[in-house]
């Protein structure tokens, strides 16, 4: 029965889509705005990267993160291999917002802030399991995966970890659900407990970003306004609603 609920959810969802994905009502963008990918009410804060985060390019080149845009090409990290993963769309962004980062600086001299319930892949120093968890949970000692001279794949422990705000966030979806962070691998989903879930359910999005590059129009995946898409909005709310869950509240 859950797997029916969820079939048809994603049904509906790829309807909606087909209908229109450039716009969204603006009394839904009014209901979203402040909030963070994935938010739903003022019970939920942002969950994005912060300011200081910078992705590599498949073709060497180094970008801040408020420069990517649809169809970019970068570099990420799956099965233990450097992989190339495409830039959709920014789900949220702010420039001038301000939010609660966890910061974590590894022995390689890597760096990372991202929010507290941003999913990001470990390996425990307890008990060497590899697993997204939340920025909250991770502790001194966790391992994260490190990409080194653009070809070394390494885990490097965690020595600092502090709590500060930041001004300013970016929440970027790719094609693998992942990318590189200053070098270290984060998950693009937050607020939910599963990453591999979080993945499936953009399906969808993907889909359709897909057809639309066959016919040039990719360029309709490129956000401008800071409100939260309402598409991610969308899907919190099924969510919420048939899945609670799944779902960090």
């Amino acid at each position: 029965m859950k797997l029916l609920k969820y079939i048809l959810y994603i049904i509906l969802i790829e309807y909606l889509l087909m209908i229109d994905i450039s716009t969204a009502p603006n009394t839904r963008q009014n209901e979203i705005s402040k909030r963070g990918a994935y938010a739903y009410s003022t019970n939920i804060e942002i969950r994005c990267f912060s300011n200081d985060s910078i992705v590599q390019l498949t073709n060497g080149e180094y970008k801040h993160i408020s420069l990517i845009k649809p169809g970019d090409k970068l570099l990420t990290i799956e099965k233990s291999f450097i992989k190339s993963t495409e830039m959709i769309m920014m789900l949220h962004k702010s420039k001038l917002e301000k939010a609660l980062f966890y910061t974590f600086r590894t022995k390689s001299g890597h760096q990372i802030s991202l929010t507290e319930n941003h999913l990001v892949p470990i390996k425990s120093h307890f008990n060497n399991n590899e697993k997204y968890i939340p920025a909250k949970e991770i502790q001194k000692g966790d391992l994260l995966f490190i990409l080194l001279n653009n070809r070394t794949i390494k885990y490097s422990p965690i020595i600092c970890k502090t709590i500060e705000i930041k001004q300013a966030y970016y929440a970027p979806l790719t094609i693998k659900g992942t990318l590189l962070i200053n070098n270290i691998l984060s998950s693009c989903f937050a607020n939910v407990k599963n990453h591999n879930l979080a993945q499936f359910s953009m399906f969808p999005l993907r889909f359709y970003y897909t057809f639309l590059k066959l016919f040039h129009l990719k360029y309709l995946f490129n956000n401008e306004n800071e409100d939260i898409n309402w598409f991610i909005n969308l899907i919190f709310h099924f969510a919420r609603y048939f899945f609670p869950q799944t779902l960090i509240l």
